[in-house]
């Protein structure tokens, strides 16, 4: 074995989970923050993150490691928050308000709390079940379950209100 074989094949290992997550995490935090620029900056810092954690990291399953992507990636948007808002403040910008139902629909779900945002992203945008949920939240299905509904409901209260529904 040569003396760096293990660093080729770590760098090897961690292009592939890269590779594999990339597109739908940048879709998540996107749905997230609404900014491509920082949804970048919260991708790359989960997987900087994660896969910093390299001895913990080669015992997880794909369905593990993907779940603590998302985490990570949630983590890190979450924080990215109140920049968005200092940086739209200073641009004296705010998400436009169009007749697209589909950005309407998503403005309600930013005004939801960040854990309320995630349940909605994930089921409704990004098609996860809620065993896929619950691994990603670390909240049992019966939990995942309340919470989403509630989150629906108030999503769909103000496009009622806003008389889209």
């Amino acid at each position: 074995m040569r003396k760096n074989s293990h660093c080729e094949y770590a760098e090897k290992d961690a292009e592939k989970i890269i590779t594999g997550h990339e597109g739908p995490l940048l879709r998540y935090a996107m749905r997230i923050l609404g900014d491509s620029s920082l949804a970048q900056n919260a991708v790359e810092s989960a997987f900087i993150m994660v896969l910093s954690r390299r001895k913990r990291q080669a015992g997880l399953s794909r369905d593990d490691l993907t779940a603590e992507l998302y985490r990570a990636v949630h983590g890190a948007a979450v924080a990215l928050i109140p920049l968005r808002k200092r940086l739209q403040e200073k641009a004296n910008v705010s998400f436009p308000v169009t007749a697209d139902e589909g950005e309407r629909a998503m403005e309600a779900v930013h005004r939801l709390n960040p854990e309320e945002q995630q349940m909605v992203i994930l089921k409704i945008y990004e098609r996860m079940t809620n065993s896929e949920i619950s691994r990603i939240t670390q909240k049992d299905e019966e939990n995942v379950a309340t919470l989403l509904y509630k989150s629906v409901i108030k999503v769909a209260d103000e496009l009622k209100k806003a008389g889209l529904l």
